[in-house]
């Protein structure tokens, strides 16, 4: 590695972790205080409350290091800018592409860090800290009297159940798809139904269709249609609420599995999952976009300084997340294609980027 390489990366090291610690440290605070009142007020115990914030952390750390690398190198690219280090490194021969690549090589290697994060712990660690805020800081106090939207539960006997929504106060599932697997996770039978509804010690089926596959996955056999029919399902309606599976908990390899093994038949929910997959991909990529967008304005020389560009490039950086919500609502609501959805903003920004460092490098 250069000598200019270890420069850079030096100074950017430390106002990276401080900003990366100093978000993670507001967050906490924020949520504890949010949540004070809760906690004397019910006696929970230290142990949980550590639990719950320590499971917080990955998510934390997805959602604050886009932010903590803007401003880490905002930060960094000011002060060699205002000490005049830029304009020597460029009298000395050095163009400017070749003194932001270690940054960017940086920005690729986090933006992996997150993909890992986000992806092998935030799931798990999002159905700790979900079920110690329902169990203990909400309690009985917070009745689900709502409906539901795409339940899913990984039931006994190797059982995949989905349902388009639940009507919770009435205990009835609508357009329900049941996916019975056998120990090699072999599809063996797949039972669809209008709707689902609970008798008080089972449930009953109506509209129902019973597939049967064979070893290749192929349908044998005349499928049986059922106006009516009582099944065989173990989970009572207390159990789909606490079980269900969402995307925020799966990684990206199951939620993949989830969609292909469902092949479900409601093209607007099957498009809702397919933008939740490929925004798992584009998310962590975000560090590096931000980056983007801020490297062009921190080697502006302009009179107001170092907080005009860093106000900018967080204005600018507030409107990419503001871009990616809109075009994951599009994308959602069935008028953008998943994957144009997902990585809408990520390429908008990183094109607005990389055409203003070229611009400020010629």
């Amino acid at each position: 590695m250069k000598i200019i390489d270890r420069y850079m990366i030096k100074g950017i090291i430390f106002p990276l972790l401080y900003c990366l610690f100093l978000f993670l440290f507001l967050y906490i605070i924020i949520d504890l205080f949010g949540h004070l009142d809760e906690i004397i007020k019910k006696g929970i115990p230290f142990s949980d409350v550590k639990t719950y914030y320590l499971s917080y952390l990955p998510f934390i750390f997805v959602q604050a290091m886009p932010f903590a690398v803007l401003l880490a190198t905002v930060f960094l690219l000011g002060n060699l800018n205002r000490h005049n280090e830029i304009v020597a490194l460029r009298a000395s021969g050095v163009n400017t592409l070749r003194i932001i690549a270690p940054l960017l090589f940086l920005g690729i290697f986090i933006s992996l860090a997150v993909y890992f994060v986000n992806d092998r712990l935030v799931p798990e660690a999002s159905i700790v800290t979900r079920t110690i805020k329902e169990t203990k800081f909400e309690g009985e106090k917070k009745e689900r009297t709502e409906r539901l939207e795409n339940i899913t539960v990984f039931g006994k006997e190797g059982k995949m159940f989905y349902a388009r929504y639940y009507d919770i106060p009435n205990k009835i599932l609508y357009d329900v798809i049941i996916l019975e697997h056998d120990v090699n996770q072999v599809l063996r039978r797949k039972i669809t139904a209008e709707k689902m509804v609970w008798l008080g010690n089972r449930w009953r089926f109506f509209n129902c269709g019973v597939f049967r596959f064979n070893k290749d996955g192929a349908i044998f056999g005349e499928p049986l249609i059922f106006k009516t029919k009582i099944l065989k399902f173990y989970e009572k309606p207390e159990d789909l609420l606490k079980y269900q599976t969402q995307p925020e908990f799966m990684n990206y390899s199951q939620l993949k599995e989830y969609i292909r093994l469902l092949s479900l038949g409601n093209e607007r929910t099957a498009n809702k999952l397919f933008v939740d997959l490929h925004q798992k991909l584009a998310l962590p990529f975000m560090s590096i976009v931000i980056m983007l967008i801020g490297i062009p304005f921190a080697l502006r020389k302009n009179r107001a300084g170092a907080i005009m560009s860093m106000g900018i490039t967080v204005a600018i950086a507030v409107s990419f997340y503001g871009v990616n919500a809109v075009s994951i609502a599009l994308g959602k609501g069935g008028f953008l294609p998943p994957i144009v959805s997902a990585w809408a903003a990520n390429t908008i920004f990183a094109t607005l980027g990389i055409i203003l460092i070229r611009k400020i490098s010629t």
